[in-house]
């Protein structure tokens, strides 16, 4: 393995997580090097702030923004674009999101000890299997800060059935704030007028998570279990 390759991993990731993101840079290396692209994939990986911050929106725009050049920014993004395509189509079982837990157990060693706040969607199917785990906003997620329509967009492009909220809390403390309760709130009134069904949001710490549908049941119209 490279020391480029290690330098564009984040550490605080897990060995799994590293080990894809690696491919990751390595794939993208290779198709760089053949269009004769300039910038190499640690560098374009920086400047977007990990693999995620390519795969998730906007990488063309992402990466012109950064001083890329468009042909090159271009071509990364066409490369994404037809990933996905090929892993939508590809014939594999989906993740299966059957309990708050299985989520968690996603989301924690993607982002549960990132030193911001990140707020992901998680999408399912009609089947619970997990269509995509979106990356929608980095910072203190409040209804005020949050554009609901911005949450529930990834939602409608994925042609999902259900999704659930996930944030982390830097602190460690997966404790939901009043904030985090009021956001919940807004999001099942908008998602009940779209038809969609809202699962839960998850709340994940440093090893612990709370489900705000298993903690206050009554947002959903529902008696506490």
């Amino acid at each position: 393995m490279s020391l480029a390759l290690v330098a564009a991993v984040p550490s605080d990731t897990s060995p799994e997580q590293r080990e894809r993101d690696q491919r990751f840079i390595s794939a993208l290396d290779t198709l760089l090097s053949h269009r004769g692209a300039t910038h190499s994939a640690r560098d374009l990986v920086a400047l977007a702030e990990g693999p995620e911050g390519l795969i998730q929106g906007d990488a063309s725009g992402k990466l012109q923004r950064a001083g890329v050049p468009s042909d090159t920014a271009q071509l990364v993004a066409h490369a994404i674009n037809a990933a996905r395509d090929l892993a939508a189509w590809w014939p594999a079982g989906r993740t299966r999101v059957q309990a708050p837990a299985d989520l968690a157990a996603i989301a924690q060693p993607i982002f549960g000890r990132s030193a911001q706040e990140q707020l992901h969607i998680a999408i399912v199917d009609g089947r619970n299997g997990l269509l995509d785990l979106r990356h929608v906003y980095t910072g203190t997620a409040t209804g005020t800060s949050v554009r609901i329509g911005e949450l529930l967009r990834p939602v409608l492009e994925a042609h999902g059935v259900g999704f659930a909220a996930v944030h982390n809390h830097p602190s460690g403390d997966p404790e939901p704030s009043d904030e985090d309760l009021r956001l919940t709130s807004e999001l099942l009134a908008a998602a009940r007028l779209l038809d969609i069904e809202f699962l839960d949001h998850l709340v994940i710490g440093h090893g612990r998570w709370v489900s705000i549908r298993s903690k206050q049941p009554s947002i959903w119209g529902a008696e506490a279990p």
